[in-house]
């Protein structure tokens, strides 16, 4: 049976935490409202002063915040230490508001017992954070020994100061303002350890930071604002109770650290927000330094503050913003020449072993993975420890931990670059298969052109007993051959000519092994064709013409060229005894003569029986890019 531990949801537990401080602020404001004499009516709520509100929403708000953290993960010695803060808070900033809004006369028991809650919660704030900051995000060198000694040190402080004060002495020793500063001085000396010791470890460096930030802007504020002044015996340029607005700032900087929300950012949002602080600064001390010391007016002081600003502070930002924030290691063209030779790297494994040289440029982890499961768009996780990238043509899903030797995490402008990244692969290597495929087309074209054209025409010549007939047809063989591998795309070849010298070349060869040729030509005036198609035609018919001359023991052939609104109509017969198409697997020479109908644009058929075989080809006179 589960225990009642094990039935409390975090919900529950931040549910009853906030019913706690609910019932607590009804309470001082039900103390604020009191009238002055007994038996009158409460005091309106909107009699009560805007500071009274804010002491309410700044201790309420911590505690929430803190609260809401603890109850996600409430067995974190962390976040324990991070709610004990938030009661310690609402215990502060609650305690003296009834004794600054009530007009009933308070006992001095509760007097005495509102200003010692004030002084248990401030030194309480500052036990909880200074040993929280202590314990996390890193491991400091003997961080229990100085959590018990500041513990001890600041209860010590606390109990002599309220003991003192119970009994009517007014010892310095219990200033609180003195003791809120060393306190917080004491917090940013932790914060301050816990950056240099996580130097090496990424996730928690990035905590700190953010710590870092949380509390220079927020203890920095209120020692500066209040507790210095306050020290000192001096104005304050701010009223206490507003300035405990400050804590806010360190309650939500803390939380999102505890929580490690979206800690790829914190890093980038610490140095950005720091920058602008820091750029803030720069330009109050000059403008102080224009007017106070060299008397300069305020406005043109002003402008030179300005000036200065943008030329010495803003250079010097960047280049300290290079060096702490890694970006991409290449530029736009360089990334782009380095995609595109990844790309077209000679073989599978020179390419993926430039594909895994570029990550290591742009992002140099320490460790670089395949992936187990499939990836679709580039994602950072475990906080910014990893980024995982999709497969790409020829290379599996990676995962990169790690980036920058282990000094950093990814943040979203590294996501970018991934993405961008994956996309020029993408295209980069489309590019590469379509670069692929056209010298796989001109090689299959160069194939073909040799085995129909320089085949026929080498056979032809072979069987020639002319030897001035040979020595043509070998000099046609070779400008046929620089044509073949030039792949002239010249326009305007007459098809007439072209038809009359393949007459004559398939006479000779049939007629050298006893077949009998029938040429009609009836096509009459046509456009001319284009180099490719002039060779895809006399292709067709010299392939023919080997077929029968090598396979069909034939003693005549047909070629009947003739015109059909438009199209031309290609019979190529002989009286052989013919194949099985079912039976007889065709080779490269009826293959090619469909493949070289397809380029006119046309299509074959071809019938074969005892009787012989009958080739028909029919396709269009007008070829693209050609004058009709």
């Amino acid at each position: 049976m589960p225990t009642s531990r094990t039935r409390l949801t975090p919900n529950t537990r931040l549910a009853a935490l906030l019913v706690a401080g609910l019932a607590a602020s009804l309470v001082v404001i039900w103390a604020a409202m009191r009238p002055a004499i007994p038996g009158d009516p409460l005091r309106p709520v909107t009699d009560l002063s805007h500071v009274f509100w804010i002491q309410i929403v700044i201790g309420f708000g911590s505690l929430a915040v803190s609260g809401w953290v603890w109850a996600l993960r409430p067995r974190d010695t962390a976040t324990r230490l991070f709610v004990l803060s938030g009661i310690a808070t609402m215990c502060f900033t609650y305690a003296p508001a009834p004794l600054r809004e009530s007009m009933a006369p308070v006992p001095d028991t509760v007097f005495l017992a509102l200003i010692g809650l004030n002084g248990v919660g401030a030194s309480m704030f500052g036990i909880a954070m200074t040993a929280l900051f202590i314990c996390y995000p890193g491991r400091l060198p003997y961080r229990r020994v100085l959590a018990v000694g500041s513990a001890s040190f600041f209860g010590l402080w606390t109990v002599i100061g309220i003991a003192g004060a119970l009994q009517g002495r007014t010892e310095p020793i219990y200033n609180i303002h003195l003791l809120t500063t060393v306190e917080m001085l004491t917090i940013c000396l932790a914060v301050a350890a816990q950056i240099a010791v996580t130097g090496r470890d990424p996730k928690a460096r990035a905590v700190a930071i953010w710590f870092g930030l949380a509390v220079l802007f927020g203890a920095g504020g209120f020692i500066t604002l209040t507790a210095i002044p306050g020290v000192l015996g001096i104005p304050a340029p701010m009223d206490s109770h507003y300035s405990f607005a400050f804590f806010l700032l360190i309650y939500i900087g803390v939380a999102a650290g505890l929580q490690r929300f979206r800690l790829f950012e914190l890093g980038d949002w610490a140095y950005r927000i720091l920058f602008y602080a820091a750029g803030a600064i720069v330009l109050v001390a000059i403008d102080a330094v224009l007017v106070s010391l060299i008397a300069i007016d305020p406005g043109p002081a002003f402008g030179v503050s300005l000036l200065a600003t943008a030329l010495i502070y803003l250079p010097l930002r960047d280049v300290i913003g290079r060096r702490i924030l890694p970006r991409p290691g290449l530029k736009q063209d360089e990334l782009f020449l380095a995609v595109v030779d990844t790309a077209f790297g000679a073989s599978g494994r020179s390419r993926h072993h430039r594909w895994r040289s570029l990550l290591d440029r742009l992002f140099a982890p320490l460790e670089i993975a395949e992936a187990d499961s499939g990836v679709d768009q580039p994602e950072i996780r475990e906080d910014g420890v990893e980024m995982r990238l999709p497969s790409t043509p020829g290379h599996p899903a990676l995962i990169l931990r790690h980036p920058w030797r282990g000094r950093a995490l990814f943040s979203p402008a590294h996501l970018a670059t991934a993405r961008q990244l994956i996309e020029l692969m993408a295209y980069a290597e489309e590019s590469r298969r379509s670069y692929d495929r056209g010298v796989a087309e001109e090689r299959s074209r160069i194939a073909r052109d040799m085995h129909d054209n320089i085949g026929a025409q080498l056979l032809g010549a072979l069987h020639s007993s002319d030897h001035d007939r040979k020595d043509l047809m070998i000099r046609e063989t070779l400008t046929d051959l620089r044509d073949i591998i030039n792949n002239a795309a010249t326009p305007g070849l007459d098809l007439d000519e072209t038809l009359a010298d393949l007459r004559v070349e398939t006479a000779e060869r049939l007629g050298a092994v006893g077949i009998e040729l029938i040429w009609e030509n009836d096509i009459g005036e046509t456009p001319d064709l284009s180099t490719s198609a002039t060779h895809a035609l006399r292709s067709i018919i010299r392939e023919a013409v080997s077929n029968t001359i090598r396979h069909s023991g034939a003693s005549r052939l047909s070629v009947q060229l003739g015109r059909e609104t438009g199209r031309a109509h290609l019979v190529i017969a002989d009286n052989g005894h013919g194949f099985d198409r079912k039976s007889v697997r065709a080779g490269n020479g009826l293959s090619n003569i469909e493949s070289r109908s397809e380029t006119l644009g046309g299509r074959m058929t071809c019938d074969s029986s005892p009787d012989g075989t009958r080739i028909e080809i029919r396709f269009p006179l007008k070829q693209p890019g050609v004058p009709a």
